[in-house]
C-alpha cells in the first residue's frame, strides 16, 4: 500500500473532511496537514483535497452523537493550531468507530492523551485571556482590544464579551492571526483592520496615541500610576506573577507598559 499525506485548506471543515477521507482510505496515511506552510519531502505522496462540507458535517455530527469528549477534542484541536492535530484526530476517530464514546476516556492511547492536553491548553488560555484583554477607548468611542494568543481563542473571548459588554461597541483583534471581530451592540461580524495600524500595534503593543480618546489617555496614566502605587515591593514574587499573568501577554497590558518619555507620574 502507498503511504499518503492529505492536505486541506486550513479550515475546520477542511480538517474534518481530510480526517474523514483518511479514515475511509485503505492506504497507509502518514499525515494530515493544512496546505499553507506545508513543505513536502521528496518521496511524499500528496492528496490535496477540495473541502466537502457535507462530509465534514457528517463526521462532526457523528462525533457530537457520541456524547463524550470527541466533538470537543475536534474543535479544540483545530483551535490549538497544532500542526500534528490532523493525525491525532484520525487516530481518535478510528478508535471511536471501534469503542464508541468510551474511546475518549482511554488516556493510555497516545492520540487521546495528546488531544486532551490540547483541549486543556485551549480552554486554559481562553479563560486566562478573558481577564487579561485590555480594551482601549478610541477617538470615536469604539473600544479596541488587541491580544496575541498562542491558540485561536477569539470565538471563546468574543462570546464572553458579548455578554459582559453587550451595550458597548468593541473590536477584538487577534494580532498574531490578524483576525478581528466587531460587536455593534446587536451582532458580531468579522472585519479587516488596516495593515499599517496592525503592524504598529504588533511592533509596540500600544495603540497610536492619536487614535486614543482624551479620557483614555488620562485613564491609562491613572491605571499605570495605581498599578505602581499598590505594588508591595517587599512581597514581590515575580515567579507567581508570571504563573498567573504569563510574560508573553504583557505586551498588550496597559499597566505593564512604560509611561511615555517625559510624562510625569501623577502624585
Amino acid at each position: 500500500m502507498d503511504s499518503i499525506i492529505y492536505l486541506h485548506d486550513g479550515t475546520f471543515e477542511g480538517l474534518l473532511h481530510a480526517v474523514a477521507s483518511a479514515v475511509k482510505s485503505p492506504e497507509d496515511v502518514q499525515g494530515i496537514y493544512a496546505r499553507q506552510g506545508f513543505s513536502p519531502q521528496i518521496f511524499d505522496t500528496l492528496i490535496s483535497l477540495e473541502t466537502d462540507r457535507q462530509q465534514a458535517l457528517r463526521l462532526f455530527a457523528y462525533l457530537k452523537q457520541l456524547k463524550g469528549s470527541a466533538a470537543r477534542f475536534a474543535v479544540h484541536g483545530f483551535l490549538s493550531d497544532d500542526r500534528e492535530v490532523g493525525m491525532h484526530l484520525y487516530q481518535m476517530v478510528r478508535e471511536c468507530l471501534v469503542r464508541g464514546a468510551m474511546a475518549t476516556q482511554f488516556y493510555t492511547h497516545d492520540s487521546i492523551r495528546y488531544l486532551d492536553k490540547l483541549s486543556q491548553k485551549v480552554g486554559s488560555e481562553a479563560h486566562r485571556l478573558i481577564g487579561l484583554i485590555r480594551f482601549r477607548i478610541l477617538e470615536d468611542g469604539l473600544q479596541y482590544g488587541p491580544f496575541e494568543p498562542d491558540c485561536n481563542v477569539m470565538s471563546h473571548c468574543a462570546l464572553h464579551f458579548m455578554q459582559r459588554l453587550k451595550n458597548q461597541r468593541w473590536i477584538l483583534h487577534d494580532i498574531r492571526r490578524n483576525h478581528a471581530l466587531y460587536w455593534d451592540r446587536s451582532s458580531l461580524q468579522a472585519i479587516d483592520i488596516d495593515d499599517d495600524f496592525t503592524n504598529q500595534v504588533r511592533h509596540s503593543g500600544e495603540i497610536p496615541e492619536s487614535r486614543l480618546s482624551e479620557p483614555e489617555r488620562h485613564y491609562q496614566e491613572l491605571w499605570k500610576t495605581f498599578h505602581t502605587a499598590v505594588a508591595n515591593t517587599d512581597r514581590k514574587n515575580l515567579d507567581l506573577q508570571r504563573q498567573f499573568m504569563p510574560r508573553r501577554y504583557w505586551k498588550y497590558l496597559v499597566e505593564m507598559q512604560e509611561f511615555p518619555l517625559g510624562t510625569p507620574r501623577l502624585p
